[in-house]
C-alpha cells in the first residue's frame, strides 16, 4: 500500500487560481500583500511547479548515486521517473469551478455522451462522431497511451533480475521494514500481520488503515542530507472514515494548506447555495424532482444514467428512475438527451454558468492573495536545499 508521493500533482490540482477582478484587496505599501493579479500568479506557479521538479529529480539522484555506490546499479525506473510540468498561461478555467453543464447545442445532439459509453452506443457511427465532436478516440488505445502510458519509462532491466535481486534493491532504496511490508512477497515473506478481521478490512491498531514505515535506506540517507530535522510522521485526524499515517520531510508549500483550500471551497459552495436550489427547484418545475447538489458541487446525474443504462447502480445519491423509464437503448438515449437539455435550460435560466465563474473567482481571490508571501518563503527554502542537493552529488 505504499503511496509514491507525488507533490507535483497537489500543485497542479491547486494551480487552479481564481479569475481575475478588478477591485484587488490588499495595499503592499502598508505591509499587506499585494492586489489580486493573474500574471504575477501564474508566475508563481509555474515557478513553484518548477521548482519542484528540480527538487524531485535531485533527491532522485542522490538516491540513485547511493544504491550504485552500494552495488544496486539496475534500477527500478518507476521510482526515478518524474513528470516535467507543463507551464500554464491561465489562472482559470472552466473546468475549475465545475463546468459540467454542457452549451445547449451539444445537449440538443448529444446529451452528456453518456449513450456513447455503454453496450448499445459502443461502435456505433453515432459514437465516432461524438468522439470525433469531443475530441477523442472511444476505441484508440493511443489516447490512452498520450495520458501517460506512451511515456512510461523502460523498466525491463530490472523487471528481467530475480526476485531476490529485486528485493534486495527496494530494502537498498527504503529499508528493510518498507522493504519488507511492502515486496516481501517476492522472497516469499509473509506480509506484516496488519491485524485484518474476517471481513477483510485492514486494522493496524489505533483506527490506522494504513501505517508506513519510517524511511530507511538509501532515502533516508537522502532525507538526513537534504532536510535535517525535516523527517515528520503526518497521521489523518481522529474520527475520520480512513486514516493512515505516513511520512513527510519537504518543507510545505502554502498552497497544500488544506484548511485553507476548505475554507475556500466552502466560500464557494455559500456563495452558490441559492443558484443551486433555483436550478433544482426549475428541474422539479419540468417533472424532474429530488436532485440535490453533491458534494462536488454537481448533481450526480452520471449515476442516475448508468442507472438507467446498466440496471443497477452502486452510488444511490440520485433520485428514483420514472416508472416508465425506457427500457430499449434509443429509448434510453432519448431520455438522457431530454434529460440534458432541462438541465441546460434550467441553467440558463437561473444563470448557473455566471455564478459559478464569479462564486469561484471571489472565493480564491482572498485566498491566493494571502498565500503568496508564503508561497515566494517556501521558494527561496526549496532554492537553498537545491544548493545543498548540489553540494552533495559534488561530494
Amino acid at each position: 500500500m505504499l503511496r509514491k508521493t507525488r507533490a507535483a500533482a497537489a500543485l497542479l490540482a491547486l494551480a487552479a487560481l481564481a479569475a481575475c477582478t478588478e477591485d484587488g484587496k490588499g495595499d503592499a505599501a502598508d505591509g499587506a500583500s499585494p492586489d489580486f493579479e493573474a500574471p504575477r500568479l501564474v508566475d508563481m506557479v509555474n515557478e513553484s511547479n518548477r521548482l519542484l521538479y528540480e527538487l524531485e529529480v535531485a533527491e532522485n539522484r542522490i538516491i540513485q548515486a547511493c544504491l550504485e555506490e552500494g552495488g544496486l546499479t539496475v534500477h527500478d525506473q518507476f521510482w526515478f521517473d518524474v513528470a516535467e510540468p507543463v507551464e500554464q498561461d491561465e489562472v482559470f478555467r472552466a473546468e475549475d469551478w465545475g463546468n459540467w453543464i454542457p452549451p445547449l447545442e451539444e445537449a440538443e445532439q448529444y446529451g452528456f455522451g453518456v449513450w456513447s459509453r455503454t453496450d448499445g452506443g459502443l461502435g456505433t457511427p453515432e459514437a465516432e462522431e461524438y468522439a470525433e465532436f469531443k475530441g477523442f478516440q472511444l476505441d484508440d488505445i493511443s489516447a490512452i497511451e498520450g495520458a501517460g502510458g506512451a511515456d512510461m519509462p523502460d523498466n525491463g532491466a530490472f523487471d528481467a533480475l530475480s526476485p531476490e535481486d529485486r528485493y534486495a534493491w527496494y530494502v537498498g532504496y527504503f529499508g528493510e521494514p518498507t522493504a519488507a511490508q511492502e515486496w516481501g512477497f517476492l522472497v516469499g515473506a509473509e506480509a506484516a500481520d496488519t491485524g485484518g478481521g474476517d471481513d477483510g478490512e485492514i486494522d493496524l491498531g489505533d483506527g490506522f488503515a494504513y501505517v508506513e514505515p519510517e524511511p530507511g535506506g538509501c532515502r533516508r540517507e537522502m532525507i538526513d542530507a537534504l532536510y535535517e530535522g525535516g523527517l515528520r510522521q503526518v497521521q489523518t485526524p481522529e474520527g475520520q472514515e480512513y486514516r493512515e499515517s505516513t511520512w513527510e520531510w519537504r518543507p510545505v508549500n502554502p498552497m497544500d494548506d488544506a484548511a485553507a483550500i476548505e475554507e475556500a471551497n466552502r466560500a464557494y459552495d455559500e456563495a452558490m447555495s441559492g443558484v443551486q436550489g433555483e436550478l433544482v427547484q426549475c428541474l422539479a418545475d419540468r417533472g424532474r424532482p429530488g436532485w440535490e447538489f453533491d458534494e462536488e458541487g454537481t448533481l450526480p446525474f452520471s449515476d442516475y444514467l448508468y442507472e438507467l443504462y446498466e440496471g443497477s447502480s452502486d452510488v444511490h445519491d440520485h433520485p428514483e428512475l420514472p416508472a416508465d423509464a425506457p427500457t430499449d437503448f434509443e429509448g434510453k438515449k432519448e431520455f438522457e438527451i431530454a434529460f440534458a437539455v432541462d438541465l441546460v435550460e434550467c441553467g440558463d435560466q437561473t444563470g448557473y454558468r455566471e455564478a459559478a465563474e464569479q462564486a469561484w473567482g471571489d472565493s480564491r481571490e482572498d485566498y491566493y492573495v494571502s498565500i503568496e508571501t508564503g508561497v515566494y518563503a517556501w521558494q527561496e527554502e526549496v532554492r537553498g536545499i537545491l544548493t545543498t542537493a548540489q553540494e552533495v552529488l559534488e561530494g
